[in-house]
């Protein structure tokens, strides 16, 4: 279930979106060719995540990629594409077997790499190799970025540059809204939903009103609400176990806030009236999928930008159109949640960090990535945006890793498909500046202290979590259960050793 959620939050940013200097000696992979003059070529093994349908061959969009950073950087690239539920057992089959394996995204497990010295410390090459990539980060972003991914004082990773500000959205099916009499005027916070649902469920009776995440049976997005409504931390973990709600400086366990029982109490509430399915938990089915059949009116979807719906639009063959509903809250989970690295078994670091700069700051390298060859995946429509070939498609063009525009390169030189307003890419990159940072952005928890703790609270919160989320079971009844089975699997040692760790760094961090 955590991977779940986890690729569910990486697609909702789809749609909107050691002290190892001497390994920098020359790669035994490399290879010498004439390049320009006795520029030496290093291999360098990228391995990127794509949503789209992986092809059987994608040797001529490498063989494109490397046209590009053979001569510019002397980088030879062996591009390795893999669907999402592939990814992470590749990648760690990879790095666990000796087999070259450079330039990798992280899935949400950043400091489970750390803690495994699998990654190799960025600081003393990027000053050399990567000056353009930290421009154009604090040019989208804003400074300090690297600080999530930042680690005993090593810069560990690279944060993908795109919106990353996304606040929680009702989306919905326009069409049904208007047939049930009601307008995006009467909807401007949660406590609104219920008469939209009632209202589309009088007119609608076969209609489910709400459902989970699009892309997760199981996820109504409730947790991301309620950490932009409460502004909470959750220090750099996914579990909740252990977070700080606002500025106090206390760490607490999630589960056992007001603020989750409150909205657990609030999702029940929906769920006895009707407005979530009976199996919400259970069901295998993606309410993107109900909501393709005119079942479905709306769901919660955290997105940056404005112009989401019209993905999910497409999607869908619906007409959805969304309403912002609580704002978001950085903290440092939400930048390092997809990050870029380099392995510590590398054997080409500077190559690999020369290519991570070029994968943030070349335009036409990233759009290669993405998008394929000029006139056979894509057709160049304007100076922003692309469209496919007639008669071609996502399906049907040769190759497409469109889907995975929310996960690699810089957005601000991503090309954009048509129909896609421009200045909402604007719009994201000014509210990754604007949006309200928690006091503890930056704060990265090691768990390597209670890392058997950490596998059994994880199992306990997949067994619970579900069910609160969507209602199905009573958490006035079932949450005290919940933390009690998480103490027993050793919450309070968690939240002990992050408490420990936070009152460090914050002492640090006011010197």
């Amino acid at each position: 279930m955590k991977t779940k959620r986890l690729w569910g939050s990486l697609l909702s940013l789809v749609l909107c979106g050691s002290l190892l200097a001497g390994c920098g000696a020359e790669s035994s992979s490399s290879t010498a060719q004439e390049g320009d003059g006795s520029q030496k070529v290093e291999k360098v093994v990228f391995a990127m995540p794509s949503f789209n349908r992986i092809p059987d061959d994608i040797s001529k969009v490498t063989a494109a990629i490397n046209a590009i950073t053979v001569p510019k950087i002397g980088v030879e690239v062996d591009f390795r594409l893999y669907g999402p539920a592939d990814y992470a057992q590749k990648v760690n089959l990879a790095l666990q077997s000796g087999e070259q394996m450079d330039v990798f995204t992280t899935l949400g497990q950043f400091t489970n790499y750390v803690s495994k010295n699998q990654l190799y410390p960025l600081d003393e090459l990027l000053p050399q190799y990567g000056k353009e990539l930290t421009q154009i980060l604090e040019k989208d972003f804003g400074p300090n970025l690297l600080d999530a991914t930042t680690m005993d004082g090593h810069i560990y990773g690279i944060p993908v540059n795109k919106g990353m500000s996304l606040p929680t959205n009702i989306v919905y099916n326009a069409d049904m809204l208007k047939e049930a009499g009601m307008t995006s005027d009467q909807i401007s916070s949660l406590d609104d939903l219920p008469a939209v649902f009632e209202a589309v469920k009088q007119k609608h009776p076969d209609v489910i009103p709400f459902g989970p995440v699009n892309v997760n049976p199981s996820d109504t997005n409730l947790v991301l609400a309620l950490k932009g409504m409460h502004k909470i931390d959750f220090l750099s973990d996914t579990t909740g176990i252990g977070v700080v709600v606002g500025n106090d400086g206390k760490v607490q366990n999630f589960y056992d806030t007001e603020a989750f029982k409150q909205g657990a109490q609030m999702i029940r509430d929906w769920f006895e009236k009707g407005y979530l399915e009976k199996d919400a938990a259970t069901t295998s089915i993606s309410f993107s999928d109900t909501i393709a059949s005119g079942r479905g009116f709306s769901f919660l979807g955290g997105y940056s930008g404005m112009e989401a719906a019209k993905a999910l639009s497409a999607q869908t063959g619906k007409n959805l159109e969304m309403k912002r509903l609580v704002p978001y809250y950085f903290d440092t989970s939400a930048v390092n949640l997809v990050s870029w690295m380099v392995s510590s078994t590398t054997k080409a670091p500077e190559g690999s960090v020369k290519f991570l700069n070029m994968l943030y700051t070349d335009q036409q390298l990233i759009n290669t990535i993405l998008y394929g060859i000029e006139g056979e995946d894509y057709v160049k429509v304007d100076e922003h945006h692309v469209k496919f070939p007639d008669g071609m498609d996502a399906s049907t063009v040769p190759y497409t890793a469109m889907l995975s525009t929310g996960i690699v390169g810089s957005e601000s030189l991503q090309y954009q498909l048509e129909g896609v307003n421009w200045s909402d890419v604007e719009l994201k990159l000014k509210e990754n500046k604007e949006t309200e940072r928690s006091p503890y952005f930056g704060f990265i928890f090691d768990p390597s202290e209670v890392k058997t703790q950490m596998s059994a609270v994880t199992n306990v919160v997949n067994q619970y979590l579900p069910a609160l989320v969507t209602g199905v079971l009573d958490p006035d009844k079932t949450i005290p259960q919940f933390v009690k089975a998480l103490n027993d699997a050793g919450a309070q040692d968690i939240i002990a050793s992050k408490q420990k760790q936070l009152d460090q760094w914050i002492a640090e961090h006011q010197k």
